[in-house]
């Protein structure tokens, strides 16, 4: 009898250690994971990446009550790459996860660029995104798109509408001509007619081009302008309201995505959409305040920021003088995929959301 009551000891002493070492190797699965941008957390997208998205994937995977762990390695302001590697960096898996700026990658993502080749549409950044992020996920070539660059997409990042930002004032659409003007990749593209020379940079290279001589200034956005102070020395802000813009997106690497449970996969994705609308609610939040702040503060530095409007009249020479620009993105593109389609689709997307665009520019295809 006592030799049984000790064999069945044995057996539920061993039995609950290896229950407690299955808890512990589960307690004990920590997945590490980096998550990186080249621009610095001053710019909206980037800082919700650390504020939001990192500490809301925390909690929701410590909710799943599975002892899952993810053990961060945050590198932002261009820590591990610069702005023209965004897209490679998470491919390669530089980083795990990162802000991917596809208006500096038309070659590897031509479908992508569609936001940019219908300007003049809407001022509210968050109709944009909710529309970006519906495309990628239900229009299969967009969704291609990432997916044949190695990464999986987790949610649209987007800016507010557009401005002029130069050393000398502009009055007229005229006075464009002859003067260099720095934008990001296509952004160049709305200059075309204009007769102003569009110069490559990004928000890090502003301030330097302008001041050294290499741009005469900026088309540019209010919330990226303020905290890299450009206004200090692009001093004349001209109000164009050319339109909110979708300009990338948070995504992850292929294999690294893999790797995780399906719950936390499914984690990253939802929680990269609610980054997604936080953003779009941010950006108009800061937008108006962001112009206020460069005047007050401008008013004091030589010669002072002076905000000025572009008057309807000079706005809409701006817009019917542009070559259709989207006429001649669906034809280059053509062999590529159905570009024609997702021209007509994100207007219609914008036109079921209220939006009355100042071109047609899917009418014009």
């Amino acid at each position: 009898m006592k030799k049984r009551y000790l064999i069945w000891a044995a057996f539920c002493a061993a039995l609950t250690l290896g229950m407690g070492g299955a808890n512990l190797a589960r307690a004990e699965q920590t997945f590490k994971l980096t998550i990186a941008s080249s621009h610095p957390v001053v710019l909206p997208w980037v800082g919700l990446m650390s504020t939001l998205f990192v500490p809301e994937v925390n909690k929701r995977v410590e909710a799943l009550g599975k002892g899952y762990k993810i053990e961060w390695r945050e590198a932002y302001g261009g820590q591990l790459y610069k702005m023209n590697a965004t897209l490679t960096s998470v491919e390669q898996g530089v980083t795990d996860i990162g802000w991917v700026f596809h208006q500096l990658e038309a070659a590897k993502m031509p479908l992508a660029q569609f936001g940019t080749v219908t300007p003049f549409t809407t001022d509210d950044v968050r109709i944009i995104l909710d529309v970006a992020n519906e495309m990628n996920e239900k229009v299969p070539a967009l969704k291609r798109e990432w997916e044949r660059n190695n990464v999986v997409f987790l949610g649209a990042t987007g800016v507010d509408t557009y401005h002029l930002f130069t050393k000398q004032p502009v009055q007229t659409y005229a006075d464009l001509r002859g003067r260099k003007i720095s934008a990001p990749g296509s952004i160049g593209l709305w200059l075309r007619g204009s007769g102003a020379v569009p110069v490559d940079g990004s928000l890090t290279s502003y301030y330097t081009d302008i001041q050294s001589g290499v741009s005469d200034g900026a088309i540019s956005i209010s919330t990226g302008i303020l905290p890299n102070k450009i206004y200090e020395v692009a001093p004349n802000i001209t109000t164009v309201n050319i339109g909110a813009l979708y300009i990338g997106g948070m995504a992850m690497n292929k294999d690294s995505y893999a790797a995780l449970p399906k719950e936390i996969q499914q984690i990253v994705k939802d929680v990269g959409k609610v980054y997604s609308k936080a953003l779009g609610e941010t950006l108009m939040q800061r937008y108006e305040g962001a112009l206020k702040t460069m005047a007050d503060v401008g008013a004091k530095q030589n010669p002072p920021v002076k905000i000025s409007e572009l008057s309807v009249a000079e706005r809409t020479k701006w817009v019917q003088t542009m070559p259709n620009l989207a006429a001649d993105w669906v034809k280059a593109n053509a062999s590529k995929g159905p570009a024609k389609d997702i021209v007509s689709t994100y207007m219609s997307e914008l036109r079921k959301r209220g939006v009355k665009p100042v071109r047609d520019w899917d009418k014009e295809l």
